[in-house]
């Protein structure tokens, strides 16, 4: 039997880690030829969306920063989390998912082929801050290891300045009171 679970052990070590079965209250993430995919049963029961294609991906990076809520036992701690950049209606909107979903040193050949230029050094620096533990507040902070290159803005075609009125010097203004005698 100990023969079996070193087996096992080793197997784990060497081949890629198997994916951990579905179950009902827990979420997938997915980096994959068409995109990026994140469910749970939750985001399906309100109707969120679940995938974002390539295209749609503005940016990918690590956050490092405090909870939103204290734990009831330890207060205030900070929290570890990947995100993606998407473009929202309005403007950037960022999509974190816990920093266990990812290894920095086994990121999904999908998400390394799609962000060509990736800086996994700039990722390993906000990893760093979040070694430090989880009340290192002065290692806060947000690191984008990929952006989509901007496009280029048109130039506007040079306005000529709009011509100066010509104005007539105002007279004096004289009064039609008469003045008290």
């Amino acid at each position: 039997m100990a023969g079996l679970s070193m087996w096992r052990l080793l197997k784990k070590l060497f081949s890629r880690p198997e994916p951990a079965p579905v179950e009902a209250d827990s979420e997938v993430m997915r980096f994959d030829e068409t995109g990026f995919t994140r469910s749970s049963q939750l985001i399906r029961s309100m109707g969120w969306r679940e995938h974002w294609d390539w295209d749609e991906i503005d940016g990918f990076g690590f956050s490092f920063k405090q909870a939103m809520f204290p734990d009831p036992w330890f207060g205030d701690y900070m929290e570890s989390e990947w995100f993606i950049i998407v473009d929202n209606e309005k403007a950037p909107e960022h999509i974190y998912f816990h920093a266990d979903w990812l290894n920095i040193d086994h990121l999904p050949p999908a998400l390394l082929q799609n962000m060509p230029g990736l800086d996994i050094g700039e990722l390993r620096k906000g990893l760093y801050n979040a070694s430090q533990g989880f009340h290192y507040y002065d290692g806060e902070g947000e690191w984008i290891g990929w952006q989509r290159p901007k496009p280029a803005k048109r130039a506007k075609p040079a306005q000529k300045p709009a011509p100066k009125r010509k104005t007539v010097p105002a007279k004096p203004r004289t009064s039609t009171r008469k003045p008290d005698a």
